[in-house]
């Protein structure tokens, strides 16, 4: 989603959680997830090879295949 000033909102939360310490974005996080959850073709390499990923990281890497797909057609990596 895109909110009224051009800002791309994360708008799916059935599997959100509140993230401990969640820092501003661009800085380190101090937390990482281990849960692999989402549709392959859209999440980030970390999740996959299950290194632990930064929440914000991650959701950058998903927003960004999203626009992909919506300007292009597909997806760029093939589950």
């Amino acid at each position: 989603m895109i909110n009224a000033v051009g800002e791309v909102k994360i708008g799916d939360f059935g599997v959100s959680r509140r993230m401990p310490n969640a820092p501003s974005p661009g800085q380190q996080s101090v937390t990482k997830c281990y849960e692999q959850c989402g549709t392959p073709a859209y999440i980030a390499p970390e999740l996959i090879r299950g290194d632990g990923y930064s929440g914000f990281k991650a959701d950058m890497w998903s927003a960004g295949v999203c626009l992909y797909a919506m300007i292009v057609g597909s997806v760029p990596f093939k589950a």
